[in-house]
């Protein structure tokens, strides 16, 4: 059980520093966008920064937990991810369509 939750934290942890990857390169990149777009994706990107702190909060919750909690957290976090992913995947899709 334990080697379990020890790799998934791992897996989890990476999977926020994906996501922040991601979210600094499309910052990176609508820095040279029109002022509009620039603009409502800047507001996307801050929103998405706000999860992703969010995100890492579960993950610790994850380490700090008891096996009673446990499933309850990491199903939390897996929630919090998708979320985060999908809202990553609109905005990444917005940014190219324009």
């Amino acid at each position: 059980m334990e080697q379990n939750r020890n790799n998934y934290q791992k897996k989890a942890h990476n999977t926020i520093d994906d996501l922040f990857k991601g979210i600094n390169s499309l910052e990176e990149k609508v820095k040279t966008a029109s002022k509009d777009l620039s603009d409502t994706m800047e507001q996307n990107i801050q929103q998405m920064k706000a999860e992703g702190e969010k995100l890492k909060e579960k993950l610790n919750e994850l380490g700090n937990t008891n096996n009673e909690s446990w499933e309850e957290i990491k199903n939390g976090f897996e929630d919090a991810a998708t979320s985060l992913r999908d809202a990553f995947s609109k905005a990444w899709n917005k940014y190219k369509d324009k």
